[in-house]
């Protein structure tokens, strides 16, 4: 098994609550809306989930959307992105994994969602500060699952080996597969028994970030 010494963290879902985020802010935009988010709407937006398992992130949200607020979705949009600003739902064992790589490896994060959404999410546990460059999606014209967004990473930091590089995600549509595309070795975070894909296929499947401790090889 290779040694990793850059870990490439996508945090939307790996170190953010995504599922939360996602739900706590629709339900809170039909709440604005003058709309429920009663029992027959929760078990509407569980049956979605299998439909949008597979979709890359603004994709899954906008078919949610339509499906919720088709009516009036420019206003819903709006309200929805605005709402995703206040989830800061952590993952369970985020703060402890990171407190235990720090220093040790080199920690990238590269986020799918703008910084005037992101950062607000992220300000309250201060998680920013473990990392060491932080590559936010206005910073390039390209977008994951497309390999040059990995370009920069490798361009502005010549220590890191993309052969020594590991990128975290859950998305296997996006970040996967964006790995995939870059010929570099992934981590696909997801319940066990999710059944991994002949392609894209991740290099390691782990339930938990804190899994991946075994894999680091920190001593």
């Amino acid at each position: 098994m290779t040694k990793f010494e850059t870990l490439i963290i996508i945090p939307e879902g790996s170190l953010l609550n995504q599922k939360v985020a996602e739900r706590n802010a629709l339900r809170q935009t039909l709440r604005d809306l003058g709309r429920d988010f009663g029992p027959a709407e929760r078990i509407r937006y569980t049956s979605l989930q299998e439909q949008v398992k597979f979709l890359g992130q603004d994709e899954r949200i906008q078919l949610i959307l339509q499906t919720f607020c088709n009516d009036n979705l420019q206003d819903s949009q709006q309200i929805f992105w605005q709402k995703m600003t206040k989830q800061k739902q952590l993952v369970q064992d985020a703060i402890a994994f990171l407190d235990e790589v720090t220093a040790k490896v080199n920690l990238v994060m590269l986020a799918k969602e703008p910084q005037k959404i992101l950062a607000p999410r992220l300000a309250e546990s201060e998680l920013l500060n473990y990392f060491s460059t932080v590559y936010f999606p206005e910073n390039s014209a390209a977008k994951l699952p497309n390999k040059n967004v990995f370009v920069p990473i490798f361009q502005e930091h010549n220590n890191f080996n993309p052969a020594t590089s590991l990128v975290i995600g859950t998305n296997l549509t996006e970040e996967i597969k964006g790995a995939e595309n870059a010929n570099l070795q992934s981590l696909w975070l997801a319940p066990k028994k999710s059944k991994i894909p002949i392609t894209p296929h991740p290099t390691l499947h782990l339930n938990k970030l804190s899994d991946l401790l075994f894999y680091l090889q920190l001593s």
